[in-house]
């Protein structure tokens, strides 16, 4: 109470002014409102403080809504989504047009090849040894410790099972993609053929359309799906055929099962032909 008392009462209280519910004697006729100054100097405080207040909130209002899209039509907008049977998980659809960067198209490019020349088997033996051979392309792209020693046990298995049964293995690849980071993953299958003959071809056709797909699915004595995931680092030599130094660090395969009902075309429905 003390301190409403000396705020709201008139300054110079020896005044002979005589007060009542307003003014009724006031000894200095002009300007009477300087018998209020501490008043007017609180009001004037709180006003200034009122202003600043209201120009950081605006500010601040301003600034959020440069970063936050809050129209009608982005509020309505429908998300597709897919679904992937074979991992159970609900992925959302690629847009027709994304940005890369030019590092990562050229890593898909190598990651590619390697798993393509990794995988394949030709019934060319200087083509095997070339692609399989400590100078090839796939000891070029691997760490040695890690992943190309222990591929070569497994590779010398594979090519004795292809030359002992007379099958050559082609590989398509569906789909590969940067998981984050440097872990990208994959998806691809293996059809295991019969040697090929240059006279009379059982599937005449080297690319990812559907009449080829069905063609090595009907003739191959084997086909398997296989989802890969590779991590990669660009801690190798720089050298003629590798000039980036980028090498596959760890190599991991998981089977995947392929059931009657599902071909290339059908589910999972979020592969897509190698085009």
């Amino acid at each position: 109470m003390r301190l409403f008392g000396f705020l709201f009462t008139p300054k110079n209280t020896k005044s002979p002014d005589i007060l009542g519910a307003y003014p009724e004697y006031m000894q200095v006729k002009a300007l009477p409102e300087r018998r209020y100054m501490k008043t007017a100097h609180l009001l004037a405080v709180i006003i200034i403080i009122n202003i600043a207040l209201t120009i950081l909130i605006a500010s601040f209002v301003i600034y959020v809504a440069d970063r936050i899209d809050i129209s009608i039509a982005n509020r309505r907008a429908v998300n597709l989504y897919t679904i992937d049977s074979s991992r159970k998980v609900i992925l959302p659809a690629e847009y027709e047009e994304i940005a890369v960067s030019a590092n990562s198209l050229y890593i898909e490019s190598i990651l590619r090849d390697y798993i393509r020349f990794r995988n394949e088997i030709v019934w060319d033996n200087a083509a095997m040894q070339r692609r399989w051979g400590t100078s090839g392309p796939v000891a070029v792209f691997s760490n040695y410790k890690q992943v190309y020693a222990p591929f070569q046990p497994e590779a010398d298995l594979m090519y004795s099972e292809s030359r002992s049964k007379g099958f050559v293995r082609d590989v398509h690849i569906y789909e590969l993609k940067r998981v984050y980071g440097n872990t990208w993953e994959g998806v691809f299958d293996t059809f295991d053929m019969p040697i090929p003959n240059a006279f009379n071809p059982l599937c005449p056709c080297e690319d990812n359309s559907k009449v080829c797909i069905d063609c090595k699915t009907k003739n191959a004595l084997a086909h398997h799906r296989f989802r890969v995931i590779m991590r990669v680092t660009q801690n190798g030599t720089p050298s003629n055929a590798n000039p980036m130094g980028y090498q596959v660090r760890t190599y991991n395969v998981l089977y995947m099962p392929i059931h009657e009902k599902e071909k290339y075309w059908g589910i999972p429905s979020d592969l897509k032909p190698e085009l």
